[in-house]
């Protein structure tokens, strides 16, 4: 080999490394942008102090009156970009928890019912549910004990245009938690008996999704779990009974693709020995 061929093939691995490190900059470069561009958003657990009010719709109600009746779930941006167009709803199953409160669901709202009839028995602890799909509202009719409320809930909220990084701004954004969804939750846990079984026991409160964008329009989707559990309880002879219950809201990690890879290198890999073959799919949550 000639000191021409030498020089030659120093100068290809030259280039080689050249051209590399140049695709590894431009790599790190899109990396370091992304990051400084890309929201993370937490929500934050609630606490909600109620009391005994036996002449309400509900046998416990909040301690400090809600106006307008709904809770507030902090919510911030640890990332680095700003949050933009928020949309969030949570998905829970009112009518299951209507019914686990003893409600008795009518297919006439109860107005109209006591003008047919002065029989308030019939329509006693009572709920009509109707639902407006087109301006995705939910709403509520409740008759308990000669008493009529009545309650909306949005399915889905579109009230937040954006949410700067917590390093920007310290003040806190706040999501719309609807007000059945704790106070179904929170009066069905009276009908445990035992009030240490209430303090152990975790109430499924539904999810919570959450859609934003960056600034460079790529949009993101998460899931937060949301469960309710007593923390505290005590009885007054003057006051009644007060409690308080917490919200907890944990997010939910998409994996669906390694449970995907997990059950298909199960299916192509396994044994009689391990149990494990292509009629049975091995399910992480």
């Amino acid at each position: 080999m000639t000191l021409q061929d030498v020089i030659a093939i120093a100068g290809l691995f030259a280039a080689s490394f050249s051209a590399a490190a140049a695709a590894f900059a431009v790599q790190q470069s899109k990396l370091q942008r992304t990051t400084l561009t890309k929201p993370q958003l937490i929500v934050t657990n609630i606490i909600i102090p109620v009391i005994g009010k036996s002449d309400e719709i509900f046998s416990f109600s909040p301690k400090d009156d809600q106006h307008p009746p709904y809770f507030k779930v902090p919510i911030k941006n640890v990332g680095l970009g700003t949050a933009l167009n928020l949309k969030y709803g949570w998905d829970f199953d009112y009518r299951s928890a209507l019914d686990a409160c003893g409600f008795i669901h009518t297919d006439t709202h109860q107005m109209e019912s006591l003008h047919l009839s002065f029989d308030t028995e019939k329509i006693n602890n009572s709920v009509y549910v109707e639902e407006d799909i087109k301006n995705e509202n939910s709403y509520f009719s409740f008759f308990k004990y000669g008493k009529f409320k009545a309650y909306a809930s949005h399915n889905t909220y579109t009230n937040i245009e954006y949410i700067i990084p917590i390093t920007q701004d310290k003040d806190h954004t706040f999501l719309t938690l609807p007000y059945l969804i704790p106070m179904l939750n929170i009066n069905n846990s009276q009908n445990i008996t035992s009030i240490t079984e209430a303090l152990l026991k975790e109430m499924q409160s539904g999810i919570l999704k959450v859609e934003y964008e960056d600034i460079s329009g790529c949009r993101f989707s998460i899931k937060f779990s949301c469960t309710i559990r007593l923390i505290r309880y005590s009885v007054n002879i003057k006051t009644g009974s007060e409690a308080e219950y917490e919200l907890n809201l944990a997010r939910i990690h998409n994996i669906s693709v390694i449970k995907k890879l997990v059950n298909f290198i199960a299916s192509k890999f396994g044994s009689p020995k391990t149990g494990l073959n292509s009629s049975k799919k091995l399910d992480y949550k």
